[in-house]
């Protein structure tokens, strides 16, 4: 009994001890471990601890530690209380739990110095391998069922860095749940965070470990990211100034069964105050916001990924360097992606966006300026990607209240521009884009105070572009109300140019021209050898061209509309704004394409408010250039064109309009066929008074084609002609013309020149080449003219009317004479008539002109009679028959007149009245019918700058009366006893230039005529003829037959035969003949023989006295033989 008490107490006693040895080794040996022996090991390894208390509870198994610091080369860790809770008893479950694990205000501080070594590094090993023990399974498994961190923070710096980095994290709470490896979970999570780089972290979330799931919910407010990019980002070429990012964020990522999943959901992400630098460039970004953002994502035997993003919005973002840009908001709505990959690596992908919007986009460049856009919309974007195929679609495009400048002083704008249905494909290697409609709305091209050019709209539709093939097709392409005004100056220029400031582009223009200027002053070899080059360059060309047409980019537009079109030119001429008005322009083009050689029918219908109409339709061949085309035009208001005639002309046309139909082509000439009317012609001089008019001139049949313009049945209605001699004796056509200050000095000098020789003008007559302009006009026709004259110069006033005048000319061409009958009333009862025959293009080369007069009353011509003649005309008739023919500009004409019971009235005073014995004249011309019968010849030279018609009749006139009363010498031949025939000539002898004795005898005449007409100069034209052909070469065929008679030993008859080898007949004459065919003269011999014959009269006329400088040499020609044997060298009188 007493034993198994002692047995009893002695394990009592053994179990108190033990149980005091554990509670003091819990109470005291675990806080002493704690505080004494950890901080003795660990100052071996240069780390210091202190714990400023600790209590263990061995009942409870709870440890409390206050105050505790961990430092090494810094301070590394510290925490103001740490509480542990174990239960130790699920050991036995081979469990290690702890219950509780609480941290109050922890401190974690790493710190890496300038040489790179952590503060850590006494704690880190050297070597991350692990003993294959460690590696084995262990069976015990761990819980951690609640862990709480409290106001903790956490510091990080790196001295090692070029800029030195620092991040602190306060007021850290951390709470971790159910952590349990049996239970395969990894517990939940719940962080709280301040920080110097983000004012609020916080995370909240859970990790399950069979199978593996991570999940949480996490959170960042106002990260800076100038700390981070200061050390980790900014580079030479890059810096961040400022950035402040807020995100949020759900996320799920979980394993099983060879499937990975990953989520986020409810995810924003903000970016605030982003402003870097890239390049010495500026960008920054007020603000960058996506609100809500899905993702998720599937790894399995197909990989697949979706993000779904509610809205992104840029707000004020801009980008400062070389080129200025500025957006003020870019939003995106609906934005969706989709992608997924099998096995075999194919991928399939989509994107989809609901809408997009920019606002105030601003981007400016220092030799563009700035470009404006308003704002821009787009919705509904569809993108797909299946294998190599693409399709992208969007439902529309628009751009609003767009604006960039032009020039140094304009500005372009667009008010709206909508794309609607853009496509695009890129299936089988093939790609295709297309777009529905394109609209551009309200075009404006301005200045700061003028509107120079706008377009309604723009349109395009059912556009189509094969990439692969490089073709493009469009439906219709249609521009509406365009609108266009400027000037055009006097120099040229298009003032419109100058306005916008776009001069710069004209003067390199005009520098280039000067350039080429001066290349084209280089020598005439090298000049050449250049455009040999360079045609063979251009043909090169040409051929690249047309090679690149066929095998290259190819296009073709339906059909171009153009509607409304407003076009306003104000061109400045001579001081005057003439304002033309292209407006109710429409045209219509169709079929344009790359094929040149494709026609394009062109439609163009005009109604403008000047009262021009036009219409025209027609197809147009672009290569080779094919123009066929039917024109009808209608101008009411001819009078605005006058215009230009204001400064040349003191008059007005009053009214006027003109009607054509033509039908115009052109391949390698053009050509113009139709007809024409011109109406209601008035033109008023510069009183206000009708000069000139008519109603119609119609033009029957028009024909144009190689330079030569053709007009048949030309009828010319109802024209009225008014002539006035006023009492200054101005006529007033001629005041129609304004005289300039220079125009007197013309005159003289024109004067002057023609008086020197005629040489001038038959050179230009000669000038006419085939590829300069000519015209023919066939049967014109004249109706119901009339012509009033009146002089109001006379010492009583003068008027009389022509009527009813009637009459046509035929062929007006340059091959053949036209010709010509007119006829009407003058005055009363007068008749007229007119006959003409004559070469239009060159009248002084034949000119035959008949007028006729009858029964004109001699009363009606009173005033003139008493004004030039000092008689007044008491009765009489004028019958008048005027004969003129012009050959090669010398006149001659006959004035046969006919005075019928021509009686004088009383003597009139008149200062202009000639002194003729008008009263003896009269009676001495007078038959036993009382009729007087005159015939006036008249002559004089065209080309004379001193020639008037009016002068030579008057002469005549005064002549006549000078022969009747005073008998003197009639010419000045037979006053000199000379003969004016014999004169005209100089014969030679065939082949010789020696004066045969009867022409020598000539030489005298001409000094004597030379003698009495100091001023005069004789002309010489050297000459030759048939028979100096003959006579020089029967000469050479003579010296042929001698020649051959010496060579051979041959007779005459045998040489001559041996020369015509050909000639069958024995006959000398005949075998002569047929020699001399085979012999040629030069043209040169025989102007040779021209000169010398010139120079024998020259040297004979000098040496009976006459000086060389009145003796002018013509070129030579060829004349007829004269008598059968002589050829005549011309003599006449030079200018």
């Amino acid at each position: 009994m007493q034993k198994s008490k002692k047995i009893a107490l002695i394990i009592l006693g053994s179990l108190a001890g033990l149980l005091l040895i554990y509670t003091l080794a819990g109470f005291l040996g675990v806080p002493y471990a704690l505080k004494n022996t950890l901080p003795a090991k660990l100052k071996d390894m240069n780390a210091s601890l202190s714990v400023a208390e600790a209590k263990f509870n061995p009942f409870t198994f709870e440890l409390n530690v206050t105050r505790t610091e961990l430092n090494t080369t810094a301070p590394l860790f510290s925490a103001e209380q740490i509480d542990v809770k174990l239960k130790p008893f699920s050991l036995f479950k081979k469990l290690a739990e702890v219950d509780i694990l609480r941290l109050e205000s922890p401190s974690v501080n790493i710190v890496r110095d300038k040489n790179g070594t952590l503060n850590l590094a006494t704690f880190l090993g050297e070597s991350n391998a692990t003993s294959t023990e460690n590696n084995e399974t262990n069976s015990i498994n761990f819980a951690l069922n609640s862990t709480k961190i409290i106001g903790g923070s956490f510091a990080y710096s790196d001295e090692s860095l070029k800029q030195p980095f620092s991040a602190k994290f306060e007021g850290i709470n951390y709470e971790i749940s159910g952590i349990n490896t049996e239970q395969n979970s990894a517990g939940k999570h719940v962080f709280d965070a301040n920080s110097t780089l983000a004012q609020k972290l916080d995370w909240q979330g859970g990790i399950d470990l069979a199978p593996l799931r991570v999940y949480g919910e996490l959170s960042l407010k106002d990260f800076n990211v100038r700390p981070v990019a200061l050390s980790f980002i900014d580079t030479q070429d890059l810096r961040i100034n400022s950035a402040l990012i807020n995100a949020k964020t759900s996320y799920e990522l979980s394993a099983d069964g060879g499937v990975i999943k990953a989520a986020l959901k409810n995810a924003a992400l903000n970016l605030k105050s982003f402003e870097a630098q890239l390049d010495g460039q500026n960008l920054s970004l007020e603000e960058l916001d996506l609100p809500a953002i899905e993702i998720n994502a599937d790894v399995s035997e197909k990989r697949s990924v979706a993000a779904d993003i509610s809205e992104i919005k840029f707000k004020n973002t801009s980008f400062k360097g070389e080129v200025q840009a500025n957006l003020n908001t870019l939003n995106l709505s609906g934005v969706a992606l989709k992608a997924d990959m099998n096995k075999k690596g194919d991928i399939n992908a989509s994107a989809a966006l609901k809408t997009l919007g920019v606002s105030g986009i601003n981007l400016t460049e220092k030799s563009v300026g700035e470009i404006k856009l308003k704002d821009a919309n787009a919705s509904e974007l569809d993108a797909k990607i299946k294998g190599q195929n693409i399709a992208a679609s969007l439902k529309n495009l628009t751009l609003s209240a767009a604006s960039a400048p032009v020039g140094k002083n304009g500005a372009a704008s667009l008010e709206k521009l909508i794309i609607n249905a853009p496509k695009f494909t890129l299936e089988n290697n093939a790609s295709t884009a297309s777009i529905g409609e394109i609209k551009a709305q309200k075009i404006a091209l301005k200045t700061k105070n003028k509107e120079i050019a706008a377009v309604a709209e723009i349109g395009m539709k059912d556009a189509d572009l094969d990439l692969a093939k490089t073709a493009l097709r469009i439906e219709s392409v249609s521009i509406n109300k365009p609108k266009f005004a400027t000037d055009i100056k006097e120099n040229g220029e298009i003032s419109a140019i100058g306005e916008l400031g776009l001069n710069g582009e004209k003067t390199a223009a005009k520098t280039k021209a000067k350039s080429k200027t001066e290349s084209a002053k280089k020598p005439a070899k090298s000049q050449k050898m250049a455009e040999k080059s360079n045609v063979g360059k251009d043909k090169k060309v040409e051929q690249k061209s047309a090679q690149d047409t066929k095998s290259g980019f190819k296009f073709s537009v339906k059909g171009v509309a153009v509607t409304g079109a407003d076009i306003g030119i104000t061109h400045v001429f001579e001081g005057q704004k003439i304002v033309h008005k292209f407006d109710g322009l429409n045209i219509n083009l169709q079929n344009i394409s790359e094929n040149l050689a494709s026609p394009v029918s062109a439609k163009v219908d005009m109604k403008s408010s000047q009262k021009l109409n036009l219409a025209l339709n027609g197809k147009i061949t672009p290569e080779p250039l094919n123009i066929e085309a039917d024109v009808k035009l209608n101008d009411a208001n001819l009078p605005r064109y006058f215009a230009y005639a204001k400064n040349y002309l003191d008059a007005s046309l009053k009214s006027g309009e003109l009607n054509a139909e033509l039908n115009v082509k052109y391949a390698a000439d053009a050509s113009v066929s139709g007809k024409a009317n011109i109406a209601n012609i008035e033109l008023a001089d510069g009183s206000g008074d009708k000069v000139f008019a008519f109603k119609n001139l119609k033009l029957s049949k028009i024909s144009f084609a190689k330079n030569l313009l053709n007009l048949e049945r030309v009828t010319l209605s109802a024209p009225f002609l008014k002539t006035h001699l006023n009492k200054e004796r101005e006529f007033n056509l001629s005041r129609l013309v304004k005289k300039s200050e220079s125009e007197s000095a013309q005159k003289a000098d024109v004067k002057q020149t023609a008086a020197k020789n005629e040489k001038p003008v038959e050179a230009a007559k000669q000038q006419k080449k085939e590829g300069e302009f000519d015209f023919a006009i066939k049967n014109i026709l004249v109706e119901n003219g009339d012509v009033d004259f009146s002089d109001a110069s006379l010492f009583m006033p003068f008027a009389t009317k022509i009527t009813k005048l009637e009459g046509v000319l035929m062929d007006i061409d340059s091959t053949s004479p036209t010709m010509g009958t007119f006829e009407g009333v003058v005055g009363k009862s007068g008749f007229s008539k007119i006959g003409l025959k004559l070469l239009p293009y060159d009248p002084k080369k034949s000119t035959e002109v008949k007028l006729g007069f009858k029964d004109i009353d001699l009363v009606d011509v009173t005033p003139y009679s008493g004004q030039f003649l000092g008689y007044k005309i008491e009765k009489g008739k004028l019958n008048l028959t005027l004969n003129y023919d012009v050959k090669d500009s010398k006149l001659n004409g006959s004035n046969v007149v006919n005075l019928d019971t021509l009686t004088l009235g009383e003597k009139v005073e008149s200062k202009d009245a000639v002194n003729l014995p008008l009263s003896l004249a009269i009676s001495i011309l007078s038959d036993q019918n009382n009729q007087i019968n005159i015939d006036l010849p008249v002559e004089g030279d065209l080309n004379d700058p001193d020639f008037k018609y009016g002068g030579i009749v008057w002469a005549a006139v005064k002549k006549l009366f000078a022969d009747i009363t005073l008998a003197p010498f009639r010419f000045l031949g037979s006053a000199l006893g000379l003969s004016s025939q014999d004169l005209n000539t100089i014969d030679f002898m065939p082949a010789n230039a020696e004066l045969i004795v009867s022409e020598q005898a000539k030489i005298a005449d001409f000094i004597k005529l030379t003698t009495a007409k100091p001023k005069m100069k004789l002309s010489i034209t050297p000459a030759y003829s048939d028979v100096d052909v003959t006579a020089l070469k029967n000469a050479k065929l003579n010296e042929k037959i001698g020649q051959t008679m010496a060579q051979t030993g041959s007779d005459y008859a045998g040489a001559l035969a041996s020369l015509a080898p050909k000639e069958k007949s024995s006959d000398e004459k005949a075998l002569r003949e047929a020699a001399l065919k085979g012999i040629e003269v030069k043209k040169e011999q025989l102007l040779e023989l021209a000169n010398a014959r010139a120079q024998a009269i020259k040297a004979a006329l000098a040496q009976a006295g006459l000086a060389e400088d009145r003796i002018v040499v013509k070129k030579p020609e060829k004349t007829d033989v004269k008598q059968g044997e002589y050829s005549s060298v011309m003599m006449g009188v030079a200018d």
